[in-house]
């Protein structure tokens, strides 16, 4: 695939940049760091080499052509040539393998024209002003990227959560199977409002003043991907996860600390009826009347001796 993309690239006009861009926490030795984004994102977009694959943990996200035109060049009046090469930047960017190709959009401003779907991106404008809307372009592609992987997660975990509402009303003996999952799928809707309250500053930054043309295509491009809104509807998404997973959890431990309570409450119990059970078991045999008569000694008459002088005399 790279090699065919690098063999396209010849059809281009002159002075034309295929770049293939990642995102990762963690540069590579060697690679270049085309932008890092400030806390508390901890991301740098990295550009990878034509004839190397994505590293583990490095995501390929965009792939970028960067086109160079005259300021004249996107007049349809000055020559003819620039409307078969917009046509084909565009079949370029939707010519995408498998099933996620999405149809092109364009966006013109000052002379400078983009052209994108959610895995690539073309952009044509003066040589002077290439790298500073290249720029932008992928500082916006990141946060426009990490709102679909949140929306993608959160619509895959509607079904669990309706599953789990019950849960949220009763808590059932044989429901603690169901715990250690329900802590699953309460850290994981910890783990994607942190992610989206770290875009929450880029989506709802302030306009530039004074304005550049970078940051202009950057509010365009926020405007026409609907950033604002998306970001406010995954909050109250959120917010219904948030507190199911709160009920469910509250559920579960006041279950289990009703359960422990009903233990020790029966242990308790059956320690008292024992303590009774020997208390009148000790009180019966003490009170009961003895069944022995006392020996009677009856003492022995004395008989004289045989020899006597009482028998003599006889």
């Amino acid at each position: 695939m790279i090699t065919n993309e690098t063999n396209r690239l010849a059809t281009f006009p002159d002075g034309a940049v295929l770049q293939r861009i990642a995102f990762t926490d963690k540069p590579v030795a060697g690679q270049e760091v085309l932008l890092s984004f400030l806390p508390p994102i901890h991301q740098y977009a990295v550009i990878l080499a034509n004839d190397a694959a994505s590293i583990e943990g490095q995501k390929e996200v965009l792939t970028l052509l960067v086109i160079p035109i005259s300021p004249n060049a996107t007049d349809p009046q000055s020559q003819g040539s620039p409307n078969e090469n917009l046509g084909q930047v565009q079949h370029w960017v939707e010519a995408l393998e498998g099933s996620n190709a999405a149809a092109a959009q364009w966006m013109t401003f000052q002379g400078t024209q983009i052209c994108w779907t959610p895995q690539r991106c073309a952009i044509l404008g003066a040589p002077e002003r290439l790298e500073s809307l290249k720029r932008a372009v992928v500082e916006v592609y990141y946060f426009e990227s990490e709102l679909s992987r949140i929306e993608r997660a959160l619509g895959e975990s509607w079904p669990a959560m309706e599953a789990d509402i019950p849960l949220a009303f009763e808590f059932h003996e044989n429901s603690l199977g169901k715990q250690k999952s329900l802590q699953q799928r309460f850290q994981q809707v910890a783990v994607l409002r942190a992610r989206l309250a770290r875009l929450g500053p880029f989506v709802y930054s302030p306009h530039l003043h004074p304005p550049t043309l970078a940051s202009q295509i950057a509010e365009r491009f926020r405007e026409r991907t609907r950033m604002m809104h998306r970001h406010e509807f995954l909050g109250e998404q959120l917010e219904v996860f948030e507190r199911v997973y709160e009920m469910c959890g509250q559920r579960s431990s006041d279950f289990k600390l009703a359960r422990t309570g009903h233990m020790l409450e029966w242990t308790i119990i059956l320690l008292l009826v024992a303590q009774l059970l020997l208390s009148g078991f000790d009180s019966i045999t003490s009170l009961a009347p003895s069944s022995t008569v006392p020996a009677v000694t009856v003492p022995a008459l004395a008989l004289p001796p045989a020899d006597s002088p009482r028998t003599q005399a006889k």
